[in-house]
């Protein structure tokens, strides 16, 4: 089960990381170690779903905030229009927002590894709760706590409209303003969420005491470009 959801997975990873991924290739599971081996060694890749871990959690937002910005910047690979009019590149712009994922069981873990925007629900969850059980000399007091949440609400609103965005190119008419329409008000809730995770990953560096670790410049999230 494994080695299939790692090879359903392999074109998130290559889009990630910038390579090429054609029609009709054959993902083996040379090619995908290939992709991976540029991840940083030892750093943590994703939260496991479930998992109350704030330095997990943390992990998985400036990740997600990395995965999404790479989306944006290569727009034009995922919301396109093929020859005959179609939506194409569907379903792996799903799968890099997490939306085409399964919800629990080993399963889940294993698409969490390669995917920080599944489940980052679950990673503002976890630094909520951290924030609210914290101590006065802790980090999570610092944290402003009403606009973390709120900021966190948005991002989730944001990526399931998008996705939805996505899922939605396959029903439209093809060759129409109607799927032009379709991929603009996507990218515009992908821009708007960025701006919501730059304010949120603003708030956990301004958070953060003395020995918190700065978060890093989004060129070396996640991986390094």
């Amino acid at each position: 089960m494994t080695r299939s959801l790692l090879l359903l997975f392999a074109p998130v990873v290559l889009a990630l990381l910038k390579l090429p991924v054609e029609p009709g290739m054959q993902l083996s599971r040379r090619s995908l170690g290939a992709a991976l081996a540029v991840l940083p060694v030892g750093e943590a890749i994703g939260r496991t779903p479930g998992s109350s871990d704030v330095g997990e959690a943390v992990e998985q937002i400036k990740q997600a905030r990395h995965a999404l910005r790479q989306l944006q910047r290569d727009w034009s690979t995922f919301a396109c229009i093929d020859r005959e009019g179609r939506a194409c590149n569907i379903d792996t712009a799903r799968k890099i927002l997490g939306g085409v994922a399964p919800q629990r069981g080993d399963a889940a873990i294993e698409v969490a590894k390669v995917t920080p925007l599944y489940r980052i629900d679950g990673a503002f969850k976890a630094v909520r709760r951290y924030a609210i059980d914290a101590s006065d000399t802790d980090w999570g007091s610092a944290l402003d706590l009403e606009a973390f949440v709120e900021k966190g609400e948005d991002i989730v609103f944001a990526l399931k409209k998008t996705d939805d965005s996505f899922y939605s190119v396959v029903f439209a008419s093809k060759g129409t303003i109607q799927l032009e329409n379709i991929y603009k008000e996507a990218k515009q809730s992908v821009d708007t969420c960025l701006a919501d995770f730059d304010a949120v990953t603003q708030m956990l560096a301004d958070a953060r005491p003395q020995g918190f670790d700065a978060l890093p410049p989004l060129s070396a999230c996640f991986i390094h470009s």
